[in-house]
């Protein structure tokens, strides 16, 4: 029985059609079971987002370039995930991880490079990477756009054949990169001097190359560079090329007097080589040496003049004894045979040991003689094979006087050097053949005569009685001194009584001369030609006397001491 209400029985009341429709039950609902079509709709969206992951995930693995390693000293500059990897500027490359070395002394940095045909290229073994800085050295300045943007890491593609996957950072950038033409050639020195990565290399004073990177030798004893020649210069480089340091300005001062050379104003700030042809080489443009191949080692000479000298044929060993000093002379000091340079000093010592048997040793200096540096008019040169052709030239010479003496080049610094010189007044002497090496003789050096000669003066002027031969000289012109005071007293009182006497007759003489003149004269109107004979000797004579008067006026001292003689 189903109750209805108010509501229900109020509206059956009010609607009449209600009340007079046939009381009929409502149909019920029929249940049918469909298949459904929307589960695997919504299963597709994450199907599909898995299929997107996997392809864009494949895609990235086959895109994904090769992973290389790359050991640093030291990772200033260097983020994962922002620093890049640059070639030539351009971005070939990006540094996923920086973490240290299991030992700490290195920096492991990881980078993935962008896959491309280039990427085998910046795996080659050879190749070179570093940390782009700002940097002024001798190259000049680089890395300014770091500043701004950060450091990146460069890389210098290399041309070995086989690749590496782990390559070792260069601690500073290189100055040339494995795509300039031109050849690289080693050189080997004593030392390093002002030379450092970047210095020019010059080829008659034109900036050629720059110097690559030098090391120390591994027995510590020499220094190697590697240099870089651009092309087309390195075709300049031949065997017979000679390399000296044109570092700054080199001034040497020694026996030959003051030396100042520089190659320009940039070898002076930054260093610098310098390189040329051998020694009086005429090169023809058709007879050019062949070009040294790359990697050819050179000797780095420490200046031009050294580098420069003329290859020399066989040396000869000599000693020449020396009984005074050799201070000023030094080991490379010249030789000279009258003034050409034939040798060099190698060696100075004590001759035989300091004792009894040697209570005075000389000291010997060792020379070494190149005959071949001699050059003839006849434009040849003298290039003696062994000891017996130089024994046969030298004998002779040694006869006629040749000797070895020490001499001075400076006398400003004191620089010595031995010359080799003809003394036609030298004792006998002979090349003792039997030593070794053979005693060439010599004589004493001019300025030890000089010094022995003035000792000896000194020696005799030491024993004259200096102070006895003072004091006699001393009295003796005390003597002098009185005689002169009692001579200059005589004269004056002489003079002061004789003097009007002598005026009175130099007068009487006067009038009596004018009285004779008048009687000679009318003598000569009397007597004619005889008396004029008589006149003229009697004028004479009165010139003569007129003489005497004026001397006698001048010096009446005369009367007394006589006229002195004419002076020869």
């Amino acid at each position: 029985m189903t109750t209805a209400s108010p509501n229900e029985a109020h509206h059956d009341e009010a609607t009449p059609e209600a009340a007079a429709a046939p009381d009929t039950a409502l149909p019920s609902p029929e249940w049918s079971s469909r298949p459904s079509r929307s589960l695997w709709l919504v299963w597709l969206v994450p199907l599909l987002a898995v299929a997107v992951g996997l392809g864009l995930g494949v895609h990235a693995l086959t895109e994904r370039g090769p992973s290389i390693t790359i050991l640093f000293r030291t990772g200033e500059g260097i983020e994962a995930g922002k620093t890049h990897i640059k070639f030539k500027d351009v971005d070939v490359g990006l540094v996923r991880s920086v973490r240290l070395s299991a030992d700490l002394s290195q920096v492991e940095v990881k980078a993935e490079l962008l896959k491309g045909p280039g990427a085998e290229v910046l795996m080659r073994k050879d190749s070179r990477y570093w940390v782009v800085r700002p940097r002024v050295g001798a190259a000049g300045v680089s890395g300014l756009s770091t500043l701004l943007s950060g450091a990146y890491i460069g890389v210098d593609a290399g041309h070995d054949s086989e690749t590496a996957t782990e390559f070792k950072g260069l601690d500073q950038q290189p100055t040339i990169t494995a795509d300039v033409p031109g050849k690289r050639f080693q050189l080997r020195s004593d030392e390093l001097g002002s030379l450092d990565v970047g210095s020019p290399v010059y080829f008659r004073r034109v900036p050629v190359g720059q110097v690559s990177s030098f090391a120390l030798g591994p027995d510590g004893r020499h220094v190697g560079f590697t240099v870089f020649v651009q092309a087309p210069y390195d075709r300049f480089v031949t065997a017979r090329s000679r390399f000296w340091h044109a570092s700054g300005v080199s001034v040497q001062l020694d026996a030959q007097g003051v030396r100042m050379e520089s190659q320009s104003l940039a070898s002076v700030l930054a260093g610098g080589i310098a390189f040329s042809d051998g020694p009086d080489e005429e090169l023809q443009p058709v007879h050019l040496p062949s070009p040294a191949k790359e990697g050819t080692e050179f000797r780095l000479y420490d200046r031009e003049a050294d580098a420069m000298k003329r290859p020399d044929g066989q040396g000869f060993d000599y000693r020449v004894l020396i009984n005074g000093s050799v201070r000023g002379l030094v080991v490379g000091a010249p030789v000279e045979f009258r003034g050409l340079l034939i040798g060099e000093v190698r060696k100075i010592a004590v001759h035989g040991a300091v004792g009894r048997r040697t209570p005075n040793p000389a000291i010997a200096v060792d020379i070494r003689v190149y005959p071949s540096r001699l050059p003839t008019v006849e434009g040849g040169r003298l290039d003696d094979e062994g000891v017996h052709a130089q024994r046969a030239r030298l004998d002779p010479m040694v006869a006629h006087g040749l000797r070895a003496q020490l001499r001075s080049g400076n006398l400003l610094t004191g620089q010595l050097y031995v010359a080799l010189d003809y003394f036609p007044g030298a004792a006998p002497a002979r090349v003792d053949w039997s030593a070794q090496p053979p005693l060439f003789p010599s004589t004493a050096a001019s300025l030890d005569e000089l010094q022995e000669t003035l000792a000896r003066l000194a020696r005799k002027l030491d024993q004259l009685p200096l102070e006895t031969l003072a004091q006699d000289m001393h009295q003796d012109l005390q003597t002098l001194n009185k005689t002169l005071e009692r001579a200059d007293t005589l004269l004056q009182h002489v003079d002061g009584e004789l003097r009007p006497g002598a005026q009175q007759v130099l007068q009487d003489a006067h009038s009596a001369l004018g009285d004779l003149k008048k009687l000679l004269g009318t003598a000569d109107r009397t007597l004619g030609g005889p008396g004029a004979q008589t006149l003229g000797e009697v004028q004479k004579a009165a010139r003569s006397l007129r003489g005497l008067a004026d001397y006698l006026e001048q010096h009446p001292e005369s009367l007394l001491r006589g006229k002195p003689e004419d002076p020869k």
